[in-house]
């Protein structure tokens, strides 16, 4: 297999085989990093623990102390979990877009009524849910024609 050479904020290199996540380095470098890892900055874009790194890269390690990369990390989940909430309660609703934002996120959402003051404590109501069930939370990669189909088999035109 292939080597890569990651290096560390400090300056200090290592060689790893290529597909290495960046959880797996959290782990090499210590097992408390491994433990306490959120997130990694992998040659200046933010990625998951999962994410696979396939060439040389400056990589940064982050955990909840590193509070920029924290809240990105946090308010991206939790927009996932409020467009899941949303189709649990509403299933006919279309999720469209919805970025993480300097102070939040957001969703628009494509469904026949709008959202009523009401609704939003239903959803909050259904995001608790969710987040106790405590899902394990993983990252694939696909290829785009994967992807297409996936969204197209669940009637998810956006």
């Amino acid at each position: 297999m292939a080597q890569i050479t990651l290096t560390l904020p400090d300056g200090n290199a290592r060689q790893y085989d290529a597909g290495i996540t960046a959880g797996d380095v959290a782990n090499d470098i210590s097992k408390s990093l491994g433990k306490k890892a959120i997130s990694a900055t992998v040659d200046g874009a933010h990625v998951d623990l999962a994410w696979p790194i396939n060439a040389d890269a400056d990589i940064a390690i982050h955990t909840m102390a590193d509070e920029d990369q924290a809240n990105e990390l946090l308010r991206h989940d939790l927009a996932h979990i409020m467009a899941r909430a949303v189709q649990e309660i509403w299933p006919e609703t279309k999720v469209t877009i919805g970025p993480v934002i300097k102070d939040g996120w957001y969703y628009d959402f494509d469904r026949k009524e709008p959202f009523s003051p009401e609704d939003l404590g239903l959803i909050e109501k259904k995001m608790k849910e969710i987040i106790n069930k405590r899902d394990a939370i993983r990252t694939e990669v696909w290829d785009r024609p994967r992807a297409i189909k996936h969204y197209e088999d669940l009637n998810e035109p956006y």
